[in-house]
């Protein structure tokens, strides 16, 4: 049985979060690594299984921390991954 694939378009500091405060499966954890030189925008694959995991590392990783710019970055970086796994789309609208 094979799980929908949700592409995630991430910025470097997004990327950056994820691997810190996100507690990646393996996979994402290598994608995102793959990348982690860059920085331009990437594409990192997720099954929604894992996406949904990496959603709640980051809510908790958001609840466990002070107010301040990173719980922010994090709050906004969470809002996009649910609305990810909702919708099924993960393109960052970039006009």
């Amino acid at each position: 049985m094979t799980r929908e694939t949700v592409e995630m378009q991430l910025t470097s500091e997004e990327r950056s979060l994820l691997l810190r405060y996100g507690y990646p499966f393996d996979q994402i954890r290598q994608a995102l690594e793959a990348c982690k030189a860059s920085d331009d925008i990437e594409i990192v694959p997720m099954d929604r299984f894992e996406l949904e995991r990496l959603i709640g590392d980051v809510c908790r990783s958001i609840n466990h921390m002070k107010r301040g710019r990173t719980q922010d970055q994090l709050l906004e970086l969470c809002d996009r991954l649910e609305a990810a796994e909702t919708y099924g789309d993960g393109m960052l609208d970039v006009f």
